[in-house]
């Protein structure tokens, strides 16, 4: 193996397994790309990309640390070289060097209100907030040291099994959270108090994905639950909306076209343009009414007419790069496409099974 933009050294030492462990020391910009893998399946792997060689290096957790990153990869955030990563069904929350991608530290539930992580959020350099799909708290961490601090009580009904919270975003002193599995609610936490202090209610069920744009206004997709033979939850009909962090007042609803695959919402690096996956990518302004009518980029489609089925959305916030993840069919290899600023296609490479979050270093 060469390099991308690091060095790949000879592996020298190995695992309790007797995995080999690879060294690795990259060096500028790069783009960490987190596989889900499948459910139950321990198949979650990182890749790491470079776009100025374009090389792709799949399964660098594994090989730089000798044992497998675990069960359902599902989120990962960067700060003062550590990415954090939550491997939801493994219950553990992983700190790697983001340049020798080997482990700082963990955060995993034993004593703790941790069950399944879903994503991490900054309040200080020592303080984090955990969200969590069954979970009825919101945990709480020191980052640095990788030690379980406490934990806010969501007050949130348990649905079908369920009590989850999910993406997280901070408007001056309030971190906003939504409650996806068969909810419509969204949170707000006083990060002064660690205590939750009011809820939105939306129209929509099942907010999937939340960002918050530079005028402090929340954008919300809703994945509008589901509608199926043996299951008949909501709709299927996902919700946008555009919410005043404020004073928690809906500016903008607009339903969207059927899901056929992921919905999911990106903001650009100056947090004026917004992208959303709703089968095809769509690009909008944030003062827009409403969603254009045509895609800004159609998803590809198999040699059946199918579109294929789109995971994931990262925005390089350095030059607008858009990366887009395919999960293909659920089980094979993923395919990421990088596009340029303006929706050209610069580059696309395999990667590992579900790939769905990309960070930026």
């Amino acid at each position: 193996m060469l390099s991308l933009a690091f060095v790949l050294t000879t592996a020298c030492s190995g695992s309790d397994d007797g995995t080999e462990e690879e060294h690795f020391s990259s060096a500028g910009h790069g783009v960490f790309i987190l596989n889900e893998g499948n459910f139950n399946s321990g198949n979650a792997t990182l890749s790491y990309y470079d776009p100025e060689t374009k090389q792709v290096e799949n399964g660098i957790f594994q090989r730089a640390n000798g044992r497998k990153l675990g069960d359902t990869g599902q989120s990962i955030i960067l700060k003062d070289g550590i990415a954090y990563i939550a491997v939801e069904n493994s219950g553990i929350i992983w700190g790697i060097d983001t340049e020798t991608f080997r482990v700082k530290g963990q955060v995993t539930t034993s004593g703790t209100q941790i069950i399944n992580p879903r994503y991490v959020h900054f309040v200080s350099d020592t303080k984090a907030y955990v969200t969590d799909l069954y979970s009825p708290y919101i945990n709480i961490i020191n980052p640095k040291t990788f030690t379980w601090t406490g934990a806010i009580a969501t007050q949130q009904a348990e649905s079908r099994g369920y009590c989850s919270t999910e993406e997280m975003v901070q408007v001056g002193r309030y971190v906003y959270t939504n409650c996806w599995s068969y909810s419509n609610k969204l949170l707000v936490i006083d990060t002064e108090t660690d205590k939750m202090v009011k809820e939105i209610t939306l129209s929509s069920w099942q907010p999937k994905s939340m960002k918050a744009d530079k005028n402090g206004k929340l954008w919300v997709i809703t994945d509008g639950g589901y509608s199926m033979e043996d299951d008949s939850f909501s709709d299927n009909i996902p919700h946008l909306y555009r919410i005043d962090a404020e004073t928690g007042t809906v500016e903008m609803d607009q339903a969207l076209d059927t899901d056929e695959a992921n919905v999911q919402i990106e903001l650009n690096g100056t947090k004026d343009v917004l992208y959303i996956i709703n089968n095809d990518i769509y690009k909008m302004s944030i003062t827009a009414s409403h969603l254009p009518v045509r895609p800004f980029i159609e998803a590809p489609k198999d040699a059946n007419g199918h579109r294929h089925k789109l995971y994931g959305i990262g925005v390089n916030p350095n030059n607008g790069d858009l990366y887009v993840a395919d999960a293909v069919d659920y089980s094979q290899a993923g395919m990421v496409y990088r596009y340029n600023a303006d929706g050209m296609l610069v580059d696309q490479f395999r990667v590992g099974i579900n790939p769905n979050h990309f960070a930026f270093k």
